[in-house]
């Protein structure tokens, strides 16, 4: 039997190395980070472990990761964490 290979990503914040299925994909849409639940969206997308999206958003990788000068809004990011804090 074949074992299908999982695709690897690294996570923008802390750079470890995990299978897609472990992360988080976000893209950047209007200067606005966007969480990709079923990564399908178009464009460049930055992943990132649950537990890195906090510090990720006090360091702001995401602009190295999209290559984006100036404000990038992370309100949907911000909310998407609050509410699985509340399950």
């Amino acid at each position: 039997m074949s074992d299908k290979k999982l695709r690897q990503r690294s996570c923008v914040n802390c750079r470890k190395v995990e299978n897609w299925t472990e992360l988080i994909r976000t893209v950047l849409v209007d200067n606005e980070i966007k969480v990709d639940l079923n990564h399908r969206m178009p464009g460049r997308g930055a992943w990132l472990h649950l537990n890195c999206i906090k510090m990720s958003i006090n360091r702001k990788v995401f602009n190295r990761s999209f290559n984006y000068e100036g404000e990038i809004k992370v309100g949907q990011l911000e909310d998407y964490l609050k509410n699985l804090s509340n399950y």
